[in-house]
C-alpha cells in the first residue's frame, strides 16, 4: 500500500479529533457534548460536507443501543435485577470469601447479555447494601465486578458498546462473537475469579453474623411486579434466541436500497431490529394486564433512555467522517500495513496491544470508531483475511478497560457510585489490580489468536 500524504484539510480534521479525544480523556469535561461540538467544527468548516457525515452514522448501533437502554428500563421496574443479587449474596451462606466468587461471576455473565455500563449500575448499589449488611469493605467487592463485567462483556456482540461498533462494521453476527470469544473470556475469567481470591482472602473473614443476616433476606421481597418479570424473562428469551440466529432470518431488501448492510447478496435481519422488537414488546406488554399497579407512561420510560451516550456516538461517527473524507483514515492505513509488512499475525498483535493500551490511555469508544476505518481499508487494499484483525480489536478494546479508571464507560460509572457511598476507590487502588490483570488477559488473548487463527501455517 502507497503512503498517503494528509492535505491541510486533513491536519484541522486531525486537529479537531486530537483535541476532542484529550477533552474527553481528561473526564473534565461531558463527553457527549464534546463530541457533538467537535462534530459541528467537521462540518461547519467544511471537513466534510453534511451528506457524507449523515451517512456514516451507523443507525444499527445507535438504534441497538437505544432498543436495549428502553428494555432495561422496563425490565429493572420488576426488581428482576435487584431478586438476582439478593439471590446470589443468599447463595454464599454469609461467607465474604464465596462473595469475591459469586457476584463477580454474576456481573460476568449477566454483562454478556446486557451491556456492561447496564449491568454495574445495577448491581453496585445492591452490593454496597450487601457488604453494607454484612459489615464488610464493599470496595474490593466492587472492583472485582467491575473486572468481571469488562471481562464477561467481551464474550457477546451487545456485551460492550465497542463490539456493537465493530460487529456492524463487520457484519459479524451475536453467534460469531460467541463462537470466536466466548472459549477465551471463560478462560480469562476463571484465570481472574482464582487470582481475585489469593489477592483478597486475607481481607475478609467468615463472621456468625454475616451468615445470619444472609440467611434472613428474601430475594423475592425484591420482586416489585412479579407479572412484569414473567414478561421481561420470555421477552428476553426470545430477543436472546433471535440474537443468535438473527443473521439467519432473511428480511426484504429493496433493490438499490443499503443501510449497514455488510452482506447485500444475503440480507438478513440486524441487531438493531432485534433490540427494537425486544423494546416494543416490552413497551406494550408492561401497560396491559395483569400487572401490579400502575406503569410508567411511555414517556417516561424513553425520558430514562441514555440521551447523551447515543449523541456521543453521532458525534463520534460524524468527526470519524471528516479523518475518512480528507485521506487521514487512508494514510494510517497504510502506515500500520508498512509497519506489518502485511504479516497478519503480526497486524492482529499490534492491534490487540494497541487498542488495549489506547483504551486504557484514553477509552475504547473513540479508538475503535477511528481504526474500524483501517481494518475495512486493510481489506479492501487485499491485505488478507482481516476477521482475525476484528477478534483483536474486540479484545483489546474490552480487556484493555480493566487497565485504569477511564478505559470504559462502566468503571467511571461504578467508581462516582461507589465515592458517593462513602468508599473511595482511588486512582492507585485500582490501577494496581487492574495493570497485571490487563496483562495476563493480553498474553491470554494472544495466545488464543495465535493458536485458532493463524497455528500451523505461521510456522
Amino acid at each position: 500500500m502507497e503512503t498517503v500524504t494528509i492535505t491541510p484539510k486533513g491536519w484541522i480534521a486531525v486537529g479537531i479529533f486530537a483535541l476532542s479525544y484529550i477533552a474527553i480523556a481528561t473526564d473534565k469535561f461531558d463527553r457527549a457534548m464534546i463530541a457533538v461540538v467537535g462534530a459541528t467544527l467537521m462540518l461547519a468548516l467544511g471537513i466534510v460536507n453534511q451528506e457524507t457525515a449523515f451517512m456514516k452514522i451507523d443507525l444499527n448501533v445507535i438504534l441497538l443501543l437505544a432498543g436495549m437502554m428502553v428494555m432495561v428500563n422496563v425490565i429493572k421496574r420488576s426488581g428482576l435485577f435487584e431478586w438476582l443479587a439478593l439471590s446470589s449474596a443468599k447463595l454464599t451462606g454469609g461467607h465474604p470469601r464465596l462473595l469475591l466468587f459469586v457476584l463477580p461471576l454474576v456481573a460476568g455473565l449477566t454483562s454478556a447479555f446486557l451491556d456492561n455500563v447496564t449491568t454495574m449500575i445495577l448491581l453496585t448499589p445492591m452490593t454496597l447494601i450487601i457488604a453494607d449488611t454484612l459489615r464488610i469493605d464493599p470496595v474490593p467487592l466492587i472492583i472485582s465486578e467491575t473486572f468481571a463485567s469488562n471481562i464477561g462483556g467481551t464474550a457477546t456482540l451487545i456485551g460492550d458498546p465497542p463490539h456493537m461498533l465493530i460487529g456492524s462494521a463487520a457484519g459479524l453476527s451475536f453467534l460469531d462473537f460467541l463462537v470466536n470469544l466466548a472459549p477465551v473470556v471463560l478462560i480469562i475469567l476463571a484465570v481472574f475469579l482464582f487470582l481475585n481470591d489469593i489477592t483478597y482472602r486475607k481481607r475478609y473473614k467468615k463472621t456468625q453474623q454475616g451468615g445470619a443476616t444472609v440467611a434472613a433476606f428474601s430475594p423475592r421481597k425484591a420482586i416489585k411486579d412479579p407479572y412484569l418479570m414473567w414478561k421481561s424473562v420470555g421477552v428476553l428469551g426470545l430477543i436472546l434466541a433471535l440474537f443468535m440466529f438473527h443473521h439467519l432470518i432473511p428480511m426484504p431488501h429493496p433493490a438499490g436500497i443499503l443501510i449497514n448492510q455488510v452482506d447485500s447478496s444475503k440480507p438478513h435481519m440486524l441487531p438493531a431490529t432485534v433490540a427494537l422488537i425486544g423494546a416494543s414488546l416490552l413497551l406494550i406488554l408492561c401497560q396491559l394486564p395483569p400487572r401490579k399497579g400502575r406503569m410508567d407512561s411511555m414517556g417516561v420510560l424513553l425520558s430514562e433512555v441514555d440521551w447523551p451516550t447515543l449523541f456521543f456516538f453521532i458525534g463520534m461517527f460524524v468527526m470519524v467522517a471528516g479523518l475518512n473524507a480528507t485521506g487521514v483514515i487512508d494514510a494510517v492505513a497504510g502506515l500500520l500495513v508498512n509497519l506489518t509488512r502485511t504479516h497478519m499475525l503480526f497486524t492482529a498483535l499490534l492491534v490487540l496491544w494497541g487498542s488495549a493500551f489506547m483504551t486504557m490511555v484514553l477509552s475504547a469508544v473513540p479508538f475503535v470508531v477511528a481504526i474500524i476505518p483501517v481494518i475495512q481499508i486493510i481489506h479492501a487494499q487485499g491485505g488478507g483475511n482481516v476477521i482475525p484483525l476484528w477478534w483483536a480489536l474486540s479484545l483489546g478494546a474490552a480487556l484493555g478497560a480493566n487497565g485504569t479508571f477511564i478505559g470504559s464507560a462502566a468503571n467511571l460509572v461504578v467508581i462516582g457510585i461507589s465515592n458517593r457511598s462513602g468508599h473511595r476507590i482511588s486512582f492507585g487502588e485500582f490501577t494496581k489490580r487492574g495493570i497485571p490483570l490487563t496483562v495476563i488477559s493480553l498474553v491470554i488473548s494472544s495466545l488464543y489468536i495465535w493458536l485458532r487463527y493463524f497455528w500451523p501455517e505461521w510456522l
